[in-house]
């Protein structure tokens, strides 16, 4: 049948070669043309004598390059190079001579067809035929010549060939090299590109400094990225669209949603209207940051913006509903969804299950599956896991087992987390055997190919204690034929460390040894923390020497350890040796180790050296955390400097960063023991508005704070707010109100000002 329709277009009309190819290129564009169909005019058109028409035979190759896949044809480009190579063989070589145009396709089309070396090559041959060259060409080979990851050669063809061969390179030609750039991870070559096109004669436009803003931002180099934008206005330039959208993102991504929140309102000012891609990163980074409420006001403000919301709108919105567990909130927008006639995919579904699954609401979740099918969706390998492993957090292994039958049943196939949940739970359990043979099974399935599937079955065993149960199921795998490598012995040593038990750490070390396996700067970094922890400190700086003259090179978590053992030891003198050391010797340090030496100068009575460092990391621009303003602010209060504590408080939110629920439980206490009472209940305030829920440790300690300070009725408020967030008294609390409140008690007149359930039995004697 198509060669009878292609019959009715070309034979009849062969006379016209033009003819037969415009009506051929038509049905490229409606995506009726199959390859059996273009070779077959092709051989009629071969079979010529007259010369084909070069218009005719560009607008056909070009239209092969730009075409979709179709049911017809599913690679328009790879179709096109394939018929030039027809063309360039044999009688072809007659009655086609091909032009600079038709070459420029032809590198066109390698590129779409991602066949970059088919470009080098086009390109030499174009070269030999003595065509000249054009923008055109050259940008397709500078595409062709970055798709292949030879970014260096593009820019030695941009900066040095091209003027060569009288052919001046255009903005368009610096943009593909600048992205090549990115590609490749060279950062700093595409930025020192964008700085020498102005000297060069070539000003850089809205798509150069939009690449650069965009690679920037997702690397995460924010304050280069504003620069940037900078010169770009200053240059007469407005950003678009897409400039706004990388800095929101970049600004989501790495937890500044202020700033993002900002970028979004000055790209609203100037008349930039965001588009769907836009408002979802910025609904994305605050309901990361628990601000589903300002999400959703966003959410609702898009049709009036005239953005409809898409899929990813409301996965974005469910996704945050579901982890603050605002399922009420969850299952309206669900149900608006459905009712707006968007039909939700499997991941949508996936989130909803999640959701109930985390909070153990397996009927919920399970009823979930029967709404995914009466919507068309069946579920996935990932729906199943989701249920599996929250059953077998749950004890409900016989469930688990249950629903991997059923999975296996609907012809699911199960992959390694479903068996990694399931062994997992087994392990969890006490149920080895079934473990076994659960691995087994996997093996069997080929879905180990590699120790990552061993490695977290011995790693979860050994962080919940069970290092016996680990080195049990260590020697099975080793029995199944299958072959430890470094992570799984060194998960097995972190697994003895953690326990305290280092000697049978350093046995499982020379066992590695033993197998031909060299350890690790990782394997080194949990047994000094082995060391660190039990507080043999001689021993793991005995360590560290040894290491370091095997050849093994100390990093900066090997120092951070070091210098935490050091502080927590009592050894400040050591330990300030130990980081200047580490600063000398041209080892990273970030601001985890600045972290780490400022509470062990506070922890150690020598505040205002941290207090001096502080000063030193704020001088040098050091990207400071809430960790680092927590340890300061601790420290200020220490030194009864409650103003300078504030301050720091109020920093944390014009840097950017979000109040930890630690902060709040320090700023609380700390104005309790100075008598500021009312600033206390003001920060508490400040807690729940700021969406940052109050947890039983921050008010447990309020609690054991008030007492002692002897604000009873305070206190008792306290104890009402755990009651009505169904929170219960830790054992220091419950302890410190038998001693306050019973007895000899030293506030025992004041007991019947707590709530009944908190008043301590009286003695009956």
């Amino acid at each position: 049948m198509p060669t009878a329709r292609l019959s009715s277009i070309s034979t009849s009309s062969f006379r016209a070669p033009l003819a037969a190819l415009a009506a051929a290129t038509e049905r490229v564009r409606a995506g009726t043309l199959s390859r059996e169909d273009a070779h077959h005019l092709f051989d009629e058109l071969l079979g010529q004598a007259a010369a084909a028409p070069e218009h005719g035979l560009n607008n056909f190759l070009a239209a092969l390059a730009r075409a979709p896949p179709s049911a017809a044809c599913s690679d328009g480009p790879g179709l096109a190079i394939a018929l030039f190579n027809r063309m360039s063989r044999g009688a072809g070589a007659r009655v086609v001579w091909p032009t600079l145009c038709t070459y420029s396709i032809l590198m066109d089309c390698c590129c779409r067809a991602r066949r970059p070396e088919l470009v080098v090559a086009f390109f030499g041959r174009l070269l030999r035929l003595g065509l000249r060259l054009d923008i055109i060409s050259s940008s397709n080979l500078l595409k062709g010549l970055c798709q292949a990851k030879r970014s260096n050669e593009a820019l030695d063809m941009l900066l040095h060939r091209m003027p060569e061969l009288d052919c001046a390179p255009d903005v368009f030609s610096f943009n593909i090299v600048i992205n090549g750039c990115f590609k490749e991870g060279e950062v700093d070559k595409a930025c020192n590109l964008l700085h020498e096109m102005p000297q060069l004669g070539v000003q850089p436009d809205v798509v150069t400094y939009t690449s650069i803003i965009n690679a920037l931002s997702k690397s995460g180099a924010m304050d280069k990225a504003e620069v940037v934008l900078r010169q770009m206005v200053d240059q007469g330039i407005g950003p678009n669209i897409r400039t706004y959208t990388s800095l929101i993102h970049g600004y989501s991504a790495s937890g500044q949603w202020k700033a993002a929140a900002r970028v979004f309102k000055e790209m609203v000012s100037l008349g930039v209207l965001p588009n769907v891609v836009t408002w979802n990163s910025f609904m994305d980074s605050l309901c990361k940051h628990r601000r589903t409420k300002e999400a959703r006001d966003i959410f609702d403000s898009m049709a009036a913006k005239g953005q409809k919301p898409d899929i990813v709108s409301y996965s974005i919105m469910l996704n945050g509903y579901a982890k603050e567990g605002y399922f009420d909130d969850m299952t309206d927008l669900f149900n608006s969804m459905l009712q707006n006639g968007i039909v939700p995919n499997h991941h949508v579904f996936n989130i909803l299950i999640n959701a109930y699954a985390k909070r153990g609401l397996m009927d919920e979740a399970m009823h979930m599956f029967k709404v995914m099918r009466q919507q068309g969706v069946n579920p996935n390998v990932v729906s199943y896991q989701v249920i599996m492993d929250s059953l077998c957090k749950m004890g409900r292994m016989d469930a688990a087992l249950d629903k991997f039958n059923q999975m296996v049943n609907q012809g699911v196939s199960p992959d390694k987390a479903v068996y990694r949940c399931l062994v997992l739970g087994s392990c969890s359990h006490g149920d080895f055997v079934k473990a076994k043979e659960l691995i087994s099974e996997a093996v069997n399935r080929g879905l180990c190919s590699n120790s990552v599937f061993f490695y977290s079955v011995i790693n979860d065993l050994c962080k919940e204690g069970k290092v016996k149960e680990a080195q049990d199921m260590f020697h099975f795998i080793v029995g199944i034929g299958q072959r430890p490598d470094v992570i799984m012995y060194t998960s097995l040593m972190d697994g003895y460390c953690l326990v305290g038990k280092v000697e049978e750490a350093l046995r499982v070390l020379d066992a590695m040894k033993s197998a031909g396996l060299q350890p690790t700067a990782v394997t080194y970094a949990i047994l000094l923390n082995g060391y660190c922890k039990i507080g043999r400190i001689a021993d793991g700086l005995s360590l560290f020497k040894e290491m370091s003259l095997s050849g093994v090179k100390p990093t900066t978590i090997m120092y951070n350890i070091i210098l935490d053992g050091l502080f927590r030891s009592g050894r400040t003198v050591s330990a300030k040796e130990k980081f200047c050391m580490m600063s000398e010797s041209g080892i990273p340090v970030g601001i985890d180790t600045y972290n780490i030496v400022l509470s062990g100068l506070c922890k150690n009575n020598c505040t205002g050296e941290a207090i001096e460092l502080f000063k030193k990391l704020r001088a040098m621009n050091v990207k400071i955390d809430v960790i680092t303003l927590n340890i300061m602010i601790s420290a200020m209060f220490k030194t009864r400097r409650i103003e300078e504590a504030k301050d720091l408080f109020a920093t944390i939110s014009a840097i950017g960063l979000v109040p930890s629920v630690v902060t709040y439980s320090l700023m609380m206490t700390n104005f309790i023991k100075e008598g500021l009472l009312a600033e206390a209940d003001d920060m508490f305030l400040a807690v729940e508005k700021a969406n940052c829920a109050p947890n039983s440790r921050l008010l447990n300690h309020v609690v054991r704070v008030l007492l002692e300070k002897g604000a009873v009725v305070k206190g008792a408020n306290y104890l009402a707010k755990l009651d009505a967030k169904q929170m219960s008294l830790d054992v220091s609390t419950i302890s410190l109100i038998v001693s306050l409140f019973s007895g000899e008690g030293k506030l025992r007149e004041h007991v019947k000002l707590l709530p009944v359930k908190y008043q301590p039995p009286e003695n009956s004697g």
